[in-house]
């Protein structure tokens, strides 16, 4: 089955599903539909540390950017953790349980252009430390970034203009040590930007807050 095949709940201005179509007549008539990003970082070592992806789809618009480690639409009769949890096995090849993630908040959002036009986002995080090295590849994923989650909010912020980062990239062998420049981010339009500041501050908030340990 195609992506453009895939079904998808149809949902109302509430987020309630009215209905069931493909996902590429979904796009085509710019239909209310849910998507999941699901976030990486855990504690290690007295410090916040995140995991990223380096989107990899050939005709992605936004290709070579930076990205939650996980993400995707939700599929018809999907809650958003089902959907986290398909997503991260397809595009990175982690096996989380269902009771592995924190949701950290779901917005509607409305943009002039795209395919997803019309959509309800969730925002999840996956507080489980994860192996950088055992990690798979993908045809939507490839590469892997592990940074320190305060220095990569900066970047986001604008406040620093690169961020110290562990890589697992498609073309090098093994991990290496590189510098994650601000313009890997600086494709996004600003709705998409936004979206990434208030994720990140909800991650520390909960990293940080006395949650993890619950």
């Amino acid at each position: 089955m195609s992506d453009l095949d895939e079904i998808l709940d149809v949902l109302d201005d509430d987020g309630e599903v009215t209905g069931q179509k493909p996902r590429g007549l979904v796009h085509r008539d710019h239909d209310r539909h849910g998507l999941v990003f699901v976030w990486s970082a855990w504690k290690m070592d007295g410090r916040s540390v995140m995991l990223l992806q380096r989107r990899g789809r050939r005709g992605d618009p936004f290709a070579a950017q930076v990205d939650a480690l996980a993400g995707g639409h939700i599929g018809a009769g999907e809650t958003p953790v089902d959907a986290a949890r398909r997503e991260l096995m397809e595009e990175v090849g982690a096996t989380a349980g269902p009771d592995d993630f924190v949701h950290l908040g779901s917005n509607h959002m409305d943009r002039p252009t795209g395919q997803c036009r019309r959509i309800v986002q969730h925002q999840l995080l996956y507080p489980v430390p994860l192996d950088l090295e055992r990690l798979a590849f993908s045809p939507e994923v490839d590469g892997l970034y592990q940074v320190d989650l305060h220095e990569f909010s900066a970047v986001v912020l604008g406040e620093r203009v690169s961020v110290s980062a562990r890589a697992r990239l498609a073309e090098d062998d093994g991990v290496v040590d590189v510098q994650l420049p601000h313009s890997a981010i600086a494709d996004y339009p600003d709705a998409i930007l936004d979206t990434f500041r208030r994720s990140l501050a909800a991650v520390i908030e909960w990293l940080e807050g006395g949650n993890a340990g619950q």
